[in-house]
């Protein structure tokens, strides 16, 4: 059975976490359609982001002393693991089974993963008077903005407030004069301020400093403004505000691009993002009316679409989607997931490829 989209029902935004917000402020519709399918993505989700559950998971348990020395390690990671595959299982996606072949630098991030077990014993030479709080929940007054932070540090004077990233923390940017330096991301710095002020909210003051820390052990620190992380808390509000009005109003507006549509995981349901698609031929997706369907002697299936003046051609399907797709001609469909082939509007499906109607 092709997929369908079917009546989308739009529904209110509660709260938005500080991890959300710049994601929403770069493309607010897919928010609403993320909340309007309960969060239940339409395209698979890649493997790594799996993979990034579980390493988050073993951050969370080293930074609060649940898994302290190696064995313990092997045998929560193991775990984990085997929990992410079961969710795959349920989804559907067994071809991204077992995670450790479909995970690049699987086995590197692992070892990496572990060089924060050090992290304990280090904990247990600092004096009585630091705390330390990981992943603790904290919203503001009108609970609006709301999220977990990975780790705070305090004392009585000074609190420092850490986000653990599985992946590349810093981008290289271009200076006034031109010049490429490496710079923390600035959704990364959007996300911390927010919790800085969150922080604010709970305990009436600010904490005195923001840190990001890889899988390397690596810090990365930016200096910040009090009025900054307010600014940022009263744009995410106003943010939420304008994003759920436009329910009601049924003015809806989207951003098509390649930065926000290449792996949103909502864009069968974004009728921006195939309206974009009949005029931008840079994107793994085609759309279009089936004029043709041919099964080779090896059992691949092709299909040739039609849109506009454009024609696609989708190779390599399994056999047992010819009668599907045969039957089927004269519609018109999407595809998502593709590899694009060295020859123009030829693409072939690949174990992740869906299909639309």
């Amino acid at each position: 059975m092709m997929n369908k989209v079917g009546k989308i029902v739009f529904r209110k935004i509660n709260r938005i976490s500080p991890s959300q917000f710049y994601s929403m402020k770069n493309c607010a519709y897919k928010s609403l359609l993320a909340e309007a399918f309960e969060k239940k993505p339409l395209l698979p989700v890649s493997p790594n982001a799996y993979f990034g559950t579980v390493l988050h998971k073993m951050l969370e348990l080293i930074a609060k002393g649940v898994t302290s020395n190696e064995d313990d390690f092997n045998k929560v990671f193991d775990e984990q693991v085997k929990l992410q595959e079961e969710n795959l299982k349920q989804q559907g996606y067994d071809f991204f089974i077992p995670l450790q072949k479909n995970v690049k630098d699987f086995g590197m991030k692992k070892i990496l993963l572990k060089k924060h077990l050090k992290n304990v014993a280090e904990k247990e030479t600092v004096s009585n008077g630091i705390k330390y709080s990981s992943e603790k929940w904290f919203e503001s007054k009108d609970k609006l903005i709301a999220g977990k932070i990975d780790l705070v540090i305090e004392d009585e004077q000074q609190a420092e407030i850490i986000d653990f990233k599985t992946g590349a923390i810093t981008q290289d940017v271009l200076d006034d004069d031109g010049e490429i330096f490496s710079d923390i991301k600035e959704e990364y710095k959007e996300q911390l301020k927010l919790y800085a002020y969150l922080y604010f909210e709970t305990n009436g003051k600010f904490p005195t400093q923001l840190s990001l820390v890889d899988l390397a052990k690596q810090k990365f620190t930016f200096d910040f403004k009090e009025s900054e992380c307010n600014i940022i808390f009263e744009k995410a509000k106003e943010l939420l505000k304008t994003t759920n009005e436009s329910i009601s109003s049924e003015k809806f507006v989207a951003n098509p691009s390649e930065t926000n549509c290449k792996y949103c995981l909502y864009r069968p349901a974004c009728s921006f993002f195939l309206k974009h698609l009949e005029t931008d031929s840079s994107f793994n997706d085609v759309s279009g009316s089936i004029i043709n369907v041919v099964k080779y002697q090896n059992g691949n299936v092709s299909v040739f679409l039609a849109s506009g003046d454009r024609k696609f051609t989708v190779t390599s399907f399994p056999e047992e989607k010819y009668d599907e797709l045969n039957d089927s001609r004269n519609k018109i469909i999407s595809i998502f997931n593709l590899r694009k082939e060295a020859t123009e509007f030829v693409y072939s499906a690949i174990k992740t490829t869906m299909i639309y109607e």
